[in-house]
């Protein structure tokens, strides 16, 4: 099924934005941590080639938070003295591994995050064209722009590219499922639980056709973390070299009310020069005992939309299952509505609406959303 010359004019524009965003505030720097991981895989080892500081080892306590920065590097797992990275492995594997071995170079990290954004909108958009071949080129401006992907784009790390691969992974697999390639689902699905772990919550949404060749992915994961960590449930959060209350999550039914709370409704608050927005970092609730968040506007701003839908029941109820474990962790960030937003957005237009309303509100959440990504993760201007 082809797309609609106005409606892939659209896809062609969002896809210039996603790459104009993706560079104009991110350094072309080849060091970035899924690049220290390619170079480790191709000198034959799983950990990444970063030394590790002496004085670090020589501490009894190397995780301690209050270590100076000066002698550890964030984010990545020490085990048996030896940095690794406790991301998915998928958007190595997917691109920048691949590069390396192609052209001995390393792929910047924002360039890797382009290519993925552009893939998930890609397969939304092939989706939403079988789903509702009367959308219009505001539904595909709306389903590109006001789902939360623009704010990623903001500020590129190691965290941005392994959530935006997810994303890609799983929209490739509900598009595949749209057209009912089941085995290719699958595959696309092994990927996604290869880049974000959880996202293997999906599968029973899926046709069991998939799901022999899902497995894989999650075999993989499990093998991935034996040979690694040495048991195959050990994703390296225990070795994390992190904040307080961050090696392991928090897992409790009295995180609920706040991330939902956060996830969808916390209001942006308002400047009187451009860009208008910021986003808070301090939630009007109390909040459960190593709750952690970051600022946060509620997905109910970006994407309005979605109150006035009736949405199909598939990609909603992938969206609503990960939202729901993600609200379980009490770890709340803004990029983390990546994880179920869009197929959310995709399942909202594919739907039938009252077009005096929803016209209206697609146009405030693309506008919120660009407004949100030239903002920033931490209010950056």
């Amino acid at each position: 099924m082809k797309l609609a010359r106005a409606n892939v004019a659209i896809v062609c524009v969002v896809i210039t934005y996603y790459l104009w965003a993706a560079l104009a505030f991110n350094p072309i720097s080849p060091n970035g941590y899924y690049n220290y991981l390619a170079r480790g895989w191709q000198a034959g080892h799983l950990y990444t080639p970063i030394e590790v500081n002496p004085q670090l080892l020589a501490l009894p306590n190397p995780y301690d938070p209050s270590v100076p920065d000066e002698i550890k590097v964030h984010d990545m797992a020490l085990h048996k003295g030896h940095y690794f990275l406790y991301h998915g492995p998928a958007p190595a594997l997917l691109t920048i591994y691949p590069y390396r071995i192609l052209t001995g170079k390393d792929l910047p990290e924002p360039i890797a995050v382009f290519f993925f954004a552009s893939l998930g909108l890609i397969a939304c958009a092939f989706a939403l064209q079988k789903l509702n071949p009367k959308a219009t080129p505001l539904h595909y401006l709306a389903l590109g722009i006001a789902n939360c992907v623009p704010f990623l784009l903001h500020r590129i790390w190691v965290y941005e590219l392994a959530i935006i691969s997810g994303f890609a992974c799983l929209s490739v697999a509900y598009a595949f499922t749209v057209f009912n390639r089941h085995h290719l689902a699958g595959l696309a699905m092994a990927f996604a639980i290869l880049s974000r772990p959880h996202l293997a919550l999906a599968l029973p949404f899926f046709s069991p056709r998939s799901w022999p060749i899902a497995a894989l992915g999650l075999i993989a994961t499990l093998l991935h973390n034996y040979f690694r960590f040495d048991s195959p449930l050990e994703f390296g959060l225990h070795y994390l070299i992190a904040g307080p209350d961050q090696q392991t999550p928090n897992y409790s039914l009295q995180n609920l009310a706040p991330s939902l709370y956060l996830y969808w409704c916390e209001i942006p608050r308002l400047l009187s020069h451009f860009p208008f927005l910021a986003i808070h970092n301090l939630p009007p609730l109390n909040l459960p005992p190593k709750f952690f968040h970051e600022n946060i506007m509620g997905a109910l701003w970006l994407c309005p939309f979605l109150l006035v839908s009736k949405p199909h029941w598939r990609p909603t109820a992938i969206s609503l299952t990960l939202m729901l474990f993600l609200s379980s962790t009490g770890w709340v960030s803004q990029r983390y509505l990546v994880d179920f937003l869009p197929l959310l957005v995709l399942s909202s237009l594919a739907s039938k609406s009252k077009p005096a309303l929803q016209l209206p509100l697609l146009i405030f959440g693309i506008a919120t959303n660009l407004l949100l990504h030239i903002q920033g993760p931490y209010n950056a201007p």
